[in-house]
């Protein structure tokens, strides 16, 4: 099995941060969704928590993966209209994009405040920066308006893979699972 991508297919260390980096957004979207509205209180501290400690042990690997992705050469594409192609491509880039705005606004959003990073009580990853309160706002609404546009990057992703797999029957899971 390589590890590099193959003009055919994905190598194993792109599929394993595909998967894992899925896993991942889609854990901290659903909790970051079910805490969003919630009243103050322990219950939305615990939710809140549990992201902010899943998400600072997410955002490197994040980074690396975007690392990764932009390092790597992909496969061929798939044949299709050249529009698709283009959204194709649109999207990824895009969901690349939010990746890293998530994986630095989420961190640099409680840094302004001045605070560490606490991790389910066990540490407190200390902010490299002086307190800077007047980004905090603002770094949150990027961090909410980035997270919702996931959502929608997600969708178009996976509306694009069923086109692949039940419309053009191209087997593009198969590459992403190392088989094609």
């Amino acid at each position: 099995m390589p590890t590099q991508d193959t003009a055919t297919s994905y190598g194993s260390i792109s599929r394993f941060n595909h998967w894992l980096g899925a896993l991942l957004v889609l854990v901290l979207l659903a909790i970051g969704l079910y805490f969003e509205d919630m009243p103050r209180g322990d219950v939305k501290k615990f939710w809140k928590g549990l992201h902010i400690a899943i998400g600072a042990f997410a955002a490197l690997f994040f980074l690396w993966r975007v690392y990764w992705r932009m390092r790597s050469t992909s496969p061929r594409e798939l044949p299709q209209p050249r529009a698709l192609t283009l959204l194709s491509k649109t999207v990824h880039v895009l969901l690349l994009v939010g990746i890293t705005v998530l994986a630095l606004t989420g961190p640099l959003s409680i840094w302004a405040t001045g605070r560490g990073i606490p991790v389910m009580g066990l540490f407190s990853i200390p902010s490299p920066f002086p307190e800077f309160r007047s980004l905090h706002g603002p770094l949150e609404d990027i961090h909410a308006f980035a997270a919702d546009a996931m959502l929608y990057l997600i969708g178009l992703h996976i509306l694009g893979v069923i086109k692949h797999q039940l419309v053009d029957r191209d087997n593009i899971l198969k590459r992403m699972a190392g088989r094609a």
